[in-house]
């Protein structure tokens, strides 16, 4: 693309050409930097602009804000030259930051890589780059600004990553590779919410199993996740053909997959970004405790016991590091816990069986189909490949009897004052007295208050 045709890009857009010529008209300095620029030369149009101006014009803010009818919010820390000024909207992203340096081009120099080193003012329509910008889209390289890139924020090794995952084609620079694995250690310094949005981005691309084996060939895999590095060379048993740590990484790519594999089957499944992600992480997390529970018994079968415990309480210290939200936590420590229980069933498990699997997984049923049907895309052992139409099968009965909502949210028939007043105290005991009566109800052994009642006085009458 040449710069005439970028710039009648960019006033194609009607936001940029309302800016365009309100930057003309006030002799605003406005420039359109970064990543839609480098998406435009490729061929993509997005909704996402970042847009950068002097200093001294601060009061740009307050001037897009009356113009466009927006509001931004602040991030960042002034203190450390890190403001920038946002407007998230659905299907809308605006960034505002102010010049790192006195002007565009210092501005430039300072950036993560070339690709992104472009600016385009608003105001005068002239086109700004460092050196190679242009070579390095066209040829598809990930490449630092400088030798000073990555000292400068050491999260751009994680960023470099995250850009050969989401743009279709690049591959990170030779000496950009040799320079993070160098220094794939000192990630560790990143706080841990920084860290996990950009592992966000790489498990929310098309290629997320490329994303790990690339920082898997950096260090900075097990440098973020030490505790993946004992399934490096851990062989596994018959139901698998790789060893733990490339079958965690297939099966963490074969989500995708799973997605497609039930759509097709009339069972579509659309999880929102965060309960993608919370199969992803799960996949991530998987298998950790097999390196805890390895044994073999007198016949050298290779068993890993109680594994998914192991595998649930190293996921928890993890995601307390990055600072995982409470709820993704608490979802990714269930389908960890329970990733084995699809897997496990057999051609004798019955309808009712299944009723409380989904009852006792409620929500997350759709999530744990997912992970075991990746689970089993990434099991290619002799073992595994003859259970390929169990697992199958069970999984879209899951998906079926998930749809009935009296089996996943039955109508409670008793609550704890019932449970009291026969004689309970307050506390876990009563919970667990619901539990079992809910569970009776969810596979038919009480349809009614009364029926629930019975069964209350007969088996759990306070002796």
């Amino acid at each position: 693309m040449d710069l005439e045709r970028l710039r009648q890009g960019i006033l194609q857009d009607p936001f940029l050409a309302r800016l365009s010529r309100l930057a003309k008209e006030r002799n605003l300095p406005l420039y359109l930097v970064g990543g839609y620029l480098r998406d435009l030369f490729l061929g993509v149009h997005r909704k996402d602009y970042d847009f950068a101006f002097p200093r001294e014009a601060s009061s740009l803010v307050s001037v897009l804000e009356e113009a466009l009818s927006l509001k931004f919010f602040k991030v960042g820390r002034e203190e450390m030259e890190t403001v920038t000024y946002r407007v998230v909207r659905e299907g809308l992203s605006i960034d505002c930051t102010f010049f790192q340096g006195e002007t565009i081009e210092e501005d430039l120099k300072r950036r993560d890589f070339t690709v992104n080193a472009m600016a385009f003012s608003l105001r005068d329509d002239s086109f700004h780059s460092v050196h190679r910008a242009l070579e390095d889209i066209e040829r598809k390289i990930v490449r630092s600004v400088s030798n000073r890139s990555i000292d400068e924020d050491l999260l751009r090794m994680l960023r470099a990553v995250r850009y050969v995952c989401t743009l279709d084609g690049f591959v990170i620079d030779g000496a950009l590779e040799e320079e993070i694995r160098s220094k794939s250690d000192r990630i560790v310094k990143i706080p841990g919410e920084r860290v996990k949005r950009e592992l966000d981005y790489i498990l929310l691309s098309l290629r997320p199993g490329h994303g790990m084996k690339a920082l898997y060939e950096t260090g900075l895999l097990f440098a973020l996740l030490p505790e993946l590095k004992g399934l490096e060379n851990l062989s596994q048993n018959g139901y698998h053909h790789l060893n733990a740590l490339p079958h965690t990484l297939l099966v963490l790519e074969r989500i995708g997959w799973a997605l497609e594999w039930v759509t097709a089957r009339g069972r579509p499944l659309s999880p929102t970004e965060e309960r993608r992600l919370s199969v992803s992480y799960s996949a991530l997390f998987h298998d950790i405790g097999k390196q805890d529970t390895y044994s073999r018994d007198e016949n050298e079968r290779v068993h890993f016991y109680h594994h998914e415990s192991f595998s649930a309480q190293a996921a928890d210290r993890i995601m307390e590091r990055l600072k995982f939200s409470n709820s993704m936590k608490n979802r990714v420590l269930s389908l960890v816990q329970n990733h084995m229980r699809i897997l496990n069933l057999s051609n004798q498990t019955k309808e009712t069986a299944l009723k409380r699997l989904v009852n006792q997984m409620g929500d997350e049923t759709p999530l744990l189909v997912l992970l075991s049907l990746a689970d089993k895309e990434g099991s290619r052992g002799i073992l595994s490949i003859q259970i390929d139409d169990l697992v199958e099968n069970h999984c879209l009965r899951l998906l079926d009897l998930f749809q009935q909502k009296e089996i996943v949210h039955p109508p409670p028939l008793i609550t704890g004052h019932d449970v009291m007043a026969i004689g309970y105290a307050p506390g876990p005991k009563i919970g667990q007295i619901l539990n079992v009566i809910r569970e009776k109800q969810v596979v038919g052994e009480v349809r009614t208050r009364e029926e629930a009642l019975i069964i209350l006085r007969e088996q759990f009458a306070v002796e």
